[in-house]
């Protein structure tokens, strides 16, 4: 039989079965159902091989076969083929099947005949007889389709799951949707079933908490065995992360509830009930909790049995890429709607009130001056007055307002956009320098004022002061026309000069990028420069990119004053072709006798009097000086539009975590590496070629080799920094690429090679976001052997590591990072080098301590004689696996740990 590149064939037939004589097939086990269609990689068959039926007893599940190339294989009946072939070909498909890292997880667990599957022992006793061979085969295979159900009925209850949890989200959106457009606050629906009292509240409380940040929030799915290790706060940080927003930890002040403290979470009453504090308006909090999902008032009763530690909520941005648009309305979702509303009404008023200068204007001249009417004139300027003071209590309210809607877009967006810097992929993070991503992210802080502030106000003011502009109509259409005329042409002018001032704005932020980067950098390295005496390089590198920066800064300028020149001359010269035109016509009318009148040549033939001429000065004025504020503030939009250009390639990297990715399970320590293959970009030489490896559960195994073997890269894998180009990482049968790799990596405890510490105390730095204690944190200081270190210092734990750990020793910050390793006693730790900077007797310490924990070991060493006790040595070469053993076998071996061993010890 043959089959070309990419056909597929069925094993319908439980008495055949298929064996392979050339190219290259493919197994995966399927349902027969065509509506619940399912699929499972099995195994890769090579010439020689051969793949047999699944024998399931419920005719569920077929194993089908696909051409990765052009094949040829030959189809044979299993009663005619003899004992002596079929059983090599069995043991070899079995011992493929074992391969699968779900399989190989159930075999280490003890069971039976899966571990003979693994040791080759399977159908043992049976070369002889057939008949006997093939009843064994048939009831090992069922065991096979049986487990293969299990798998299946497992992915379809996590994809029932899915869509039950899909469904559930829509019908909550819509339901807030509802709730919102009536202007009314409806607590969440709560869900039931799961069983967990802890996790019911916890998910309840994380909900309410996510929609008063106006954040999506699915149904949560969390492995039963995760929720019975988490406690109260760590299930509750799981849950904030789940639902893609941040919280820490905060001190409630005295009449907290009466200002606009944010959406917390906390502890009230004796039995520290688990509650969300979610304010209503700016002055006002309920108190929502699962026993009471309406929500009471927090009143100064109800204050006083509220727990003052309690958690502030931060929203996150969507786990994906987002827009500049998308970025801004998530912004404008972050602040108060009454905020809005208040800014709209004032302007609309603060619109208004100006129309009253013109009026009183005419009035005046019109009506009071000619008859010297001084009761009119004291009436007239108490209404101004009163209009003066109503203008200032209204700027003063708009200012309150948008005042509020930059703070809480202060609050809120920052730690958003940081939150999501934090979760980007590893690899981002190479594009570009330290300094260069600092000044991106802070080029928000000036986004947020200008947004918020100036940009806003003057904008709202502009579009109400076109109340001054139909007044200018009723008065004069003639003149209003001249006016629009002169107007287009100054913002014609404007566009120009504001077009090229985006560009010089772009090049100034990209340059002033760079400036940042190097400074960073050289900052950073100072010691070195001033060590080889290169003061003047480092002067150098900082001055080409300064000078860019300043060359574009220079240009913007410039180009700021011309605005600044057109913005000055043109009341004066629209005043002079107003005056002009006006008093042209004047004078022709009062040569033909017509007094003080001048018809309207664009108007109704109505006549404009000298008293109206002044009023429609007095509305043009109004709003002239409207629209001359709208250009600092397009200045402003010039520099906003760069900035937001410069932020966007965060916003255009999807974070690392996404909510399609389930948590991991809780770890035993079981890892498996399967062909992994990785090289650092497209068309560059691959650091690993194929490795592949399994570690047990309570395992120390040690990797080795020559500098530039892929040690450091394959440790990155394992931690999910890098994405392989082939292969995966199992940790206990579940691929880390299917994972979120966060869940996966909050298990682990890892050193790395150049790990730093935090600038703060000993403490913090040992136990950092988990809820350990002082004493947890002394006992990981003893198990890291630095605990004597620490009582020496004058504030023992207390004392403060200063930025760069400049002042401990080498050997004490690594231990601390063990420390911080060990705390919440892990079931795998990782260590890249860990223990470099140690001497003999810590290393003894820190080894008896790491005994004491059972825990899965992977360490990296370049000193072999701390890897002497490894339960197993893996050597690489080349980006291969090329020796495996311990300690005394590899030096039997006289291979490459051998020359490695030889070159230390001489």
């Amino acid at each position: 039989m043959k089959l070309i590149a990419g056909e597929r064939f069925r094993l319908h037939d439980d008495n055949t079965y298929i064996k392979l004589v050339s190219g290259k097939l493919e197994a995966y086990a399927v349902t027969r159902k065509k509506q619940s269609f399912r699929q499972i990689f099995l195994t890769e068959i090579t010439p020689g091989q051969a793949a047999f039926p699944s024998m399931d007893e419920f005719e569920q599940i077929d194993v089908l076969i696909y051409a990765v190339e052009d094949s040829e294989l030959t189809e044979t009946a299993l009663a005619e083929a003899t004992a002596e072939e079929l059983l090599p070909l069995m043991r070899q498909w079995f011992a493929a099947l074992i391969s699968l890292p779900w399989l190989r997880l159930l075999a280490d667990k003890g069971d039976e005949v899966l571990r003979k599957w693994a040791d080759g022992s399977v159908l043992a006793g049976h070369g002889q007889d057939p008949e006997a061979l093939l009843e064994d085969f048939a009831d090992n295979e069922g065991i096979f389709a049986m487990l293969l159900g299990v798998r299946f009925s497992a992915q379809d209850k996590r994809l029932s799951m899915q869509m039950e949890s899909r469904a559930k989200q829509k019908t909550r959106l819509v339901n807030e949707t509802i709730s919102e457009l009536l202007g009314e606050t409806v607590a969440p629906e709560e869900e039931t079933g799961s069983g967990n009292t802890a996790l019911e509240d916890a998910v309840f409380i994380v909900r309410c908490a996510a929609q008063a940040l106006k954040m999506p929030f699915g149904s949560i799915q969390m492995a039963p065995e995760m929720v019975r290790k988490l406690d109260q706060l760590g299930l509750l940080h799981r849950l904030v992360e789940k639902g893609g927003m941040q919280m820490r930890l905060v001190r409630l002040q005295p009449d907290w509830y009466t200002g606009d403290s944010g959406v917390l979470l906390g502890f009230f009453g004796e039995k520290k009930e688990l509650v969300a504090f979610v304010p209503e308006t700016p002055v006002r909090y309920r108190m929502m909790s699962r026993e009471r999902p309406e929500g009471i008032p927090v009143t100064d009763a109800i204050a006083k049995e509220i727990n003052t530690d309690a958690f502030l909520c931060y929203p996150g941005l969507p786990a994906r890429k987002i827009s500049t648009s998308e970025f801004l309305r998530f912004m404008v979702r972050q602040c108060w709607k009454q905020d809005w509303r208040t800014i709209l009404a004032v302007s609309l008023a603060a619109g208004l009130i100006p129309l009253l200068t013109p009026i009183v204007t005419e009035t005046i001249f019109k009506d009071i001056i000619p008859i010297l009417d001084r009761k009119g004139l004291a009436t007239v300027t108490q209404v101004v007055m009163v209009a003066g003071f109503t203008t200032a209590t209204l700027n003063t309210v708009r200012s309150v307002a948008l005042l509020r809607l930059s703070t809480s877009a202060d609050m809120n967006v920052k730690p958003a956009l940081i939150s999501r810097v934090l979760s980007l992929p590893v690899n981002f993070f190479r594009t570009l320098q330290t300094g260069e991503l600092a000044s991106r992210i802070l080029g928000l802080e000036q986004v947020i004022q200008l947004m918020s502030e100036e940009i806003v106000g003057v904008i709202f003011s502009f579009l109400f002061s076109f109340w001054s502009l139909a007044l200018m109509c009723y008065y004069s259409v003639k003149l209003t026309a001249i006016s629009v005329v002169i107007w287009a042409i100054y913002l014609f002018a404007v566009w120009l000069i504001m077009s090229r001032l985006v560009r010089a704005q772009r090049k100034m932020t990209t340059a002033k990028n760079r400036t940042q980067g190097i400074l960073q950098e050289i900052f950073t390295g100072l010691v070195k420069f001033r060590v080889r005496g290169a003061e003047e390089q480092a002067y150098h590198l900082w001055g080409e990119r300064f000078s860019e920066e300043w060359k574009w800064n220079y240009k913007s300028r410039w180009l700021k004053n011309y605005n600044s020149i057109i913005t000055a001359v043109q009341p004066v010269l629209l005043s002079l072709v107003l005056y002009y035109f006006a008093f042209r016509e004047m004078g022709e009318t009062m040569s033909q006798g017509t007094g003080n009148v001048v018809t309207d040549a664009l108007g109704a033939g109505e006549a404009m009097t000298a008293a109206t001429f002044i009023a429609f000065q007095a509305a043009y004025t109004a709003f002239n000086t409207s629209l001359n504020a709208v250009i600092p503030a397009a200045e402003s939009v010039s520099v906003v539009k760069p900035i937001l250009e410069n932020i966007q390639p965060i916003l255009d990297v999807a974070p690392e975590s996404s909510d399609e990715r389930p948590d991991a399970d809780v770890i035993s320590g079981a890892i498996e590496v399967r062909d992994l293959r990785f090289a650092y970009g497209p068309g560059m030489p691959e650091v690993l070629k194929g490795i592949s490896f399994r570690i047990g559960a309570g395992e120390h195994v040690a990797i080795v080799g020559k500098s530039g073997c892929g040690k450091s890269t394959l440790i990155r894998l394992l931690l999910g920094f890098e994405k392989p180009l082939g292969g995966a990482v199992y940790y206990d049968g579940q691929n880390l690429a299917e994972m979120n790799a966060a869940s996966v990596r909050s298990q682990l405890g890892v050193v790395l090679q150049n790990g730093q510490l935090m600038t703060g105390d000993i403490y913090r730095n040992i136990i950092g976001i988990n809820d350990l204690t002082l004493d947890d944190a002394w006992a990981a200081a003893e198990a890291a052997g630095i605990a004597d270190d620490i009582r020496e210092m004058p504030m023992q734990m207390q004392t403060i590591v200063s930025e760069g750990s400049t002042n401990i020793s080498g050997g004490q910050r690594q231990r601390i990072l063990i420390a911080r390793a060990l705390a919440m006693k892990p079931s795998v730790i990782i260590c890249d080098e860990a223990t470099s900077a140690l001497d003999n007797r810590t290393q003894a310490i820190v080894s008896r301590s790491l005994d004491k924990l059972k825990a899965t070991r992977i360490v990296v060493a370049h000193r072999l004689s701390t890897i002497r006790n490894a339960d197993r040595i893996i050597v690489l070469d080349q980006g291969r696996v090329a020796e495996s053993g311990t300690f005394d076998e590899l030096l039997k071996q006289n291979g490459i740990f051998a020359s490695m061993v030889k070159r230390q010890v001489s």
